[in-house]
């Protein structure tokens, strides 16, 4: 009779294999080189100094570009005097003109939103500065002689987040707007680096905290609060990453926005409501501030549901916002390997956008 153990489900790397058949993984793994690479396409990117002090920043972009201009905002929003404004691929308001500044994300360069943003932010004379791998933005703006931040293609849109990203980072400090952003993000990829080995799959279950919070979040319906500020963009990346690689339904809220009102969702003890894990994303910085008694009333009102703290580890808003959006990388690969599925496959998602872009 045998008394060999079966292996750990995400510990079995012929598993692992047989179903990332597109090697997710291996991008997951480079994503610190990825920054790296980033960090040079922005700091060998030409730049003019502007003529005056832009009146706004405006960065806008859809899916994984948005959350790309969230992690802007979040992280220069604090030192810059002017406003940084994050939009999701809307029409430009009103008051963006010839003094303001346009950063327009798109990785595949074929969002149509994208190039009506470009055009537009054009036609009223703004800088404006795309961030695309090609498509038909690529070629609209090469054509008017426009600025392109141009990164690399060939891979899906949410594992491109350090060329969506860190560019448009660094061309803020060289426009004179922030300072000392390369070195910040320099010592967030080594951060990186260092974490990673924790979170690899060679790492078994027992010592890796992502493939430990993946199978917490197996089988329920998972809700993600942050709280204003870098967390939010950190919530919403996870709820994006669970639901393109895990294929997981998710949530992403503000503990801000609870208190005030959703808290009152969570009240009935009456009604049955189906396996939910909530996720704290926390920070021990919040110990010396006021959003402490936030995170402290939030946790004791949701006790019932037990929910599951996440502490965003790093000394500096550039380490903690890296460090938690890598973190949702590998959970929401390890969850899809758990449901035996390949993290890369979007084919719903490639359907509407080949929609959408027709």
């Amino acid at each position: 009779m045998s008394t060999e153990q079966p292996i750990p489900v995400l510990d079995d790397q012929d598993r692992m294999r047989s179903l990332d058949r597109r090697d997710m993984l291996r991008l997951i793994q480079e994503l610190p080189e990825q920054y790296e690479t980033a960090i040079g396409i922005g700091r060998s990117f030409a730049v003019e100094p502007l003529a005056t002090r832009p009146n706004v920043v405006y960065i806008t972009g859809a899916g994984d570009s948005s959350i790309a201009a969230d992690m802007v905002a979040a992280t220069v929003s604090e030192e810059m005097s002017v406003p940084v404004v994050a939009d999701h691929g809307s029409r430009l308001p009103a008051y963006i003109g010839e003094e303001s500044l346009v950063f327009i994300i798109d990785y595949s360069g074929k969002s149509q939103s994208a190039l009506r943003n470009y055009r537009e932010a054009r036609a009223r004379k703004a800088t404006v500065i795309c961030v695309t791998s090609g498509g038909r933005l690529h070629e609209a703006v090469s054509k008017d002689g426009g600025k392109i931040l141009r990164i690399p293609p060939g891979q899906p849109a949410r594992s491109a987040i350090g060329y969506l990203y860190a560019p448009v980072l660094i061309v803020i400090e060289q426009l004179g707007l922030v300072s000392e952003a390369i070195e910040r993000l320099s010592h967030a990829v080594r951060l990186l680096k260092s974490v990673r080995e924790s979170f690899r799959a060679s790492n078994p279950t027992t010592r890796n905290l992502a493939k430990q919070l993946a199978l917490t979040l197996v089988e329920k319906l998972p809700v993600i609060y942050g709280v204003v500020g870098y967390r939010a963009a950190v919530a919403n990346r996870w709820k994006s990453l669970l639901g393109a690689n895990s294929k997981q339904l998710a949530f992403a809220s503000l503990l801000n926005d609870v208190v005030e009102s959703e808290i009152s969702a969570w009240e009935s003890t009456e009604r049955n409501y189906p396996p939910v894990a909530i996720i704290l994303l926390t920070d021990a910085a919040d110990k010396i501030t006021e959003l402490q008694a936030l995170v402290s009333a939030s946790k004791e009102l949701l006790e019932r549901f037990d929910p599951i703290e996440v502490e965003m580890k790093g000394g500096t808003t550039y380490e903690k916002l890296l460090y938690g959006t890598y973190l949702g990388d590998y959970v929401s690969y390890y969850l899809a390997i758990v449901y035996g599925i390949d993290p890369t496959i979007t084919e719903h998602a490639t359907r509407i956008a080949d929609q959408l872009e027709a």
